[in-house]
């Protein structure tokens, strides 16, 4: 019987104390999953709330949020904040393992769960099935997620952060919309525009990112409101496929770089505060964030921005592990938009968030001639936290993920810091589940090949390595040196039916965003590519079209198909060859010599191949069992990985 307790305590805490945080009102505190058991943890509970903050401007550690100096005081000088927090603990304290997790969410959603219990994806966190299969829960993590995004709609359950503005602000800004479907008839701006003189603003279409924008007349646009466009005459519809760019000036910007010091705080009060008031009080000996694409992606801006540090001094996390993420975010600037996503699949062109530093590694950028890396300030600190950051085939291609482990051109491999290790689990997509609409991409998602045993195994290692020093398994990803690094024109892909090779991967360009961007403000609108370009490598394939560097995971390794971090957007979808933003591919082998010739498909088929099913699974199993021994997957999830190849493979007659 679930025993929910509807509470609403305010804890006022002592002034100045733990970094930050003001107050704690506990909405609710009840049995997770209908009182569970977790093997020897037991039980879990789940406490909700809500957090309060304020920020002294004048810190050295609060220093860097852009235009928090703008943002209202209340009577102590302060900035104040709040966000929405989400506690999942041990009911018995001393079962849990030590460790704080935190999750940072993803536009608002948890992700944990999802991605190392193999549960539903679920905000709401209501029903027994939300434990997946109990994995965090019964290695004992305590897990957190709080709000960091200002501005996210209502509801849905998703994860809230309220800051407030820099009023009386006024700048150029820049939107940019792509639709996948038809009939889109109006446009929302991400700001409120300070007017509708459209004689202020400018509407552009291109086709493709290095096409000319072509300038559409005020005739055939309007301003709906301050939050809104449309094409005139209404009801025209957007074109599918192509890139719309509004220039417009925008007022009253929210000071979205709290989003850092709101997850700094809070976490810092978990581990620290020793009073009664704290829920976790004593649980936490260390803390762990994890991100997955957008929220990985956030935890390496942190990492870099210094805000893995409390306004005290004390470390925040002592391991980060970044999943499917390979750039920074655009967080901490002036009218910030950190649900954009660099140039993935076409679109969203000059975005700040894959502006070098790319590595971890400190290096010189031969274009900009800054000396930099994403270790830098914690390293002069000396608090550098541990780091394990995995990543799929679709961060090398949309992403420019080679820049982490290679010179900004691309030209040799770096060597990586003592405390960071870089897997790259081949052959897969962004994440295991289709994102584009049916019929946007060329054929069927990559859903053939699951990373999240590795996951599972590497949280595990990062775990062990920030509390006892005991290293991880060896780094493994694509290199120069070993030619499984190489760049598009000497990739070589199989001939099959429907399997076209892309032009090449997403370029990273450096762009001119004016004097001001090192205070966070954008003032070339919208910013000027410059002619240079980083030097983006992708993994090189077999004869198959399968990577042959990184981790390669026994549903790759033991393939049962091609399958790529890449796909193109299909005739019907508009930008036709262009990459498809995150959605890879997988073309099975087909199940018999003669099903391939009549196919003409030069890829051995799954009989010539392994015999027989029987034979195949024993590869699966013996691959997987290696990678056990190694550290890559866990005992536990052999008998899964070979079940998941069985439900997949094709033989005979194409039967399952």
């Amino acid at each position: 019987m679930v025993h929910r307790m509807l509470l609403l305590v305010a804890l006022c805490l002592a002034a100045g104390a733990n970094a930050g945080v003001t107050r704690i009102e506990v909405v609710s505190s009840s049995a997770f999953a209908d009182g569970k058991t977790f093997g020897e943890v037991g039980r879990y509970m789940r406490i909700t709330g809500r957090f309060y903050g304020e920020l002294d401007p004048n810190l050295p550690a609060n220093k860097g949020i852009v235009d928090l100096a703008k943002a209202p005081r209340n009577a102590r000088g302060k900035v104040e904040y709040s966000a929405e927090f989400d506690i999942l603990r041990p009911a018995d304290a001393a079962k849990g393992n030590g460790t704080l997790l935190y999750d940072v969410n993803n536009r608002g959603r948890k992700v944990a769960l999802r991605n190392f219990n193999d549960a539903p994806a679920s905000n709401a966190l209501d029903k027994p099935e939300d434990a997946g299969n109990g994995f965090l829960m019964r290695n004992g993590f305590t897990l957190v997620w709080s709000g960091w995004i200002p501005g996210l709609p209502k509801g849905g359950n998703l994860m809230h952060l309220d800051v407030p503005s820099a009023k009386g602000v006024q700048q150029a800004v820049w939107d940019e919309f792509f639709f996948n479907e038809h009939g889109q008839t109006s446009a929302r701006l991400t700001f409120a525009a300070a007017s509708s003189d459209q004689s202020k603003a400018r509407l552009t279409v291109r086709d493709r990112n290095d096409d000319t924008p072509s300038t559409i007349q005020q005739a055939a646009w309007e301003f709906v409101d301050g939050n809104t466009i449309r094409l005139l005459p209404a009801g025209t519809p957007f074109r599918p496929g192509a890139i719309y760019q509004l220039t417009y000036i925008a007022k009253d910007p929210p000071v979205a770089g709290i989003g850092f010091a709101a997850t700094r705080d809070l976490v810092a009060f978990l581990r620290y505060d020793t009073s009664d008031q704290n829920p976790l009080a004593g649980m936490a000996k260390v803390a762990i964030g994890f991100g997955e694409s957008q929220s990985g992606r956030y935890l390496r801006d942190m990492l870099y921005r210094g805000f893995n540090e409390s306004e005290s001094g004390r470390v925040v996390f002592d391991g980060l592990q970044p999943d499917i993420a390979s750039a920074r975010i655009f967080l901490n600037y002036r009218f910030a938009q950190p649900n954009r996503l660099y140039n993935a699949g076409f679109g969203f062109l000059g975005y700040p968030d894959a502006s070098f530093p790319f590595s971890y590694a400190r290096m010189k950028d031969p274009i900009s001639g800054k000396e930099d890396g994403l270790l830098a300030r914690c390293t002069a600190r000396k608090n550098c936290p541990k780091v394990i950051q995995t990543v799929s085939s679709t961060e090398y291609w949309q992403g420019g993920h080679s820049l982490n482990t290679t010179d900004p051109l691309g030209s040799r491999d770096l060597a990586l810091p003592e405390n960071v290790r870089i897997y790259h689990i081949a052959g897969t997509q962004h994440v295991p589940f289709q994102i584009m609409p049916k019929g946007v991409c060329t054929g069927a998602p990559n859903l053939a090949v699951d990373g999240r045993p590795a996951q599972r195994a590497l949280l595990l290692a990062l775990d062990r390595w920030v509390k006892s020093g005991a290293t991880p398994p060896p780094s493994r990803y694509p290199r120069i040196a070993d030619h499984t690094l190489v760049p598009m024109q000497e990739l070589k892909l199989p001939q099959v039916a429907g399997f076209t090779a892309p032009r090449g991967p997403n370029p990273m360009t450096p762009f001119n965003y004016g004097k001001q961007i090192v205070q966070g403000v954008i003032d070339v609108v919208p910013p000027s590519a410059q002619r240079k370009r980083y030097g983006v490598l992708v993994p090189a394939v077999d004869a198959d079209g399968n990577e042959i560097g990184g981790l390669r995971v026994p549903e790759q390794a033991v393939p049962a198909q091609t399958s790529t971090g890449w796909s193109l957007r299909s005739d019907l979808a508009g930008g036709a060859g262009e990459l498809c933003y995150l959605d890879g591919q997988a073309i099975a082998f087909a199940p018999t010599q003669g099903a391939r010739e009549q196919a003409k498909d030069p890829r051995p088929s799954m009989v010539e191949r392994y015999k027989d099913r029987d034979t195949y699974l024993s590869k699966v199993r013996e691959n997987a069992q290696a990678l056990a021994k190694d550290g890559y997957v866990l005992p536990e999830d052999i008998d899964r990985i070979v079940a998941r190849a069985d439900r997949n493979a094709k033989f005979e007659n194409g039967a399952q």
